[in-house]
């Protein structure tokens, strides 16, 4: 189900289906972290990056730009009315740095794609999970529906491929890779493809187009699969454990430290 113009992102939030979010948290955490994880508080370079999606994706129709700090009664002002109507407030600064990283994004070709008539912006999607029979949920920041890609963008600091790389491991976008197309074609829809768009938060705002091998994407899936099952079984049995064992742990003497210093 489609709902691009009905569902807002905080509404798309609010549901209880399981995301991609849910699945990386029991993957690099455990099902107890994932159980009791904190109300989610965006950062600025959370917000940062969100108008970054929207400049690119929306127009940049959800964000304004503010004043030169977020100090007094002014900017608190301003920052209800920009809550009140669904929008995202930012500082002059702020705003300017967004834009500047988004037009980045808009002069290379896949980011052109992406704003594109031929794809759906910011749509949510929901299905169930043929595996566990649990409700699932996706947001892609686009979607082109007729050739089954997925494209999604990702500030960061470095956007060589050694740093791209790294990220993608460290913050688990393969399984977001994975998830998104399962979810998809859990719904009925093509998906065939995840495609990265990585941009640098600074200048030159270099953008690094990145995808996934088909081995990386199978080992992402057989992850994912195991998460899913992990967050059924334990919505079944009501027992959310960290999978840490329930005897003593030893430590040995870290590599680094093993040399002739024992011998001083």
């Amino acid at each position: 189900m489609i709902t691009a113009d009905k569902m807002s992102n905080a509404q798309y939030h609010a549901t209880e289906d399981i995301s991609s979010s849910d699945v990386k948290a029991v993957h690099s955490k455990s099902l107890a972290h994932w159980k009791h994880r904190a109300a989610f508080k965006p950062t600025t370079a959370m917000a940062i990056g969100t108008a970054v999606h929207d400049m690119c994706l929306e127009n940049g129709e959800s964000t304004v730009r503010g004043g030169a700090d977020r100090r007094g009664k002014q900017w608190s002002e301003a920052f209800a009315e920009a809550e009140a109507h669904g929008h995202l407030l930012l500082t002059a600064g702020d705003y300017d740095l967004a834009r500047d990283v988004a037009d980045s994004v808009m002069f290379h070709p896949v980011g052109r794609k992406m704003a594109g008539p031929d794809t759906i912006n910011e749509a949510s999607f929901f299905a169930e999970c043929p595996m566990t029979g649990m409700g699932i949920k996706c947001r892609p920041d686009s979607y082109d529906m007729e050739t089954g890609v997925i494209y999604d963008i990702k500030t960061c600091q470095d956007s060589s491929i050694r740093a791209v790389s790294a990220d993608i491991w460290k913050y688990n976008y393969a399984l977001q890779s994975a998830f998104y197309l399962h979810t998809l074609q859990s719904a009925g829809y093509k998906a065939e493809r995840f495609i990265f768009a990585f941009v640098e938060k600074s200048a030159p705002y270099a953008v690094n187009v990145t995808e996934l091998t088909k081995e990386y994407i199978e080992w992402a899936e057989a992850q994912m699969r195991n998460a899913l099952h992990d967050i059924k079984t334990a919505n079944d049995t009501q027992i959310w454990d960290t999978g840490y064992s329930m005897g003593v742990n030893v430590v040995d003497t870290p590599r680094w430290v093993q040399t002739d210093d024992f011998n001083n």
